[in-house]
């Protein structure tokens, strides 16, 4: 049951990101979108790929997209 949640609201979060008009909302969603998937890694009993992907896909490529956004000034 909870893994059917879980799967939803990746789905979900995936198709805002895409949806999304502004591109700080969508890499806000993109990074929050990480979240269930980690913790449905979590319950598969598989935390070494759900501590890898919490690290690099929330942290590390959060911080560059908006890096680059800043640099690119789309950020105003």
């Amino acid at each position: 049951m909870i893994e059917e949640i879980l799967l939803i609201l990746l789905v979900v979060f995936s198709i805002l990101v895409v949806v999304s008009k502004k591109l700080l909302r969508s890499v806000v969603f993109m990074a929050s979108s990480t979240l269930p998937l980690v913790i449905l890694l979590f319950l598969l009993q598989a935390p070494d790929v759900a501590i890898t992907i919490a690290v690099i896909g929330t942290g590390a490529t959060t911080i560059l997209y908006l890096t680059v956004i800043k640099k690119v000034g789309r950020l105003k």
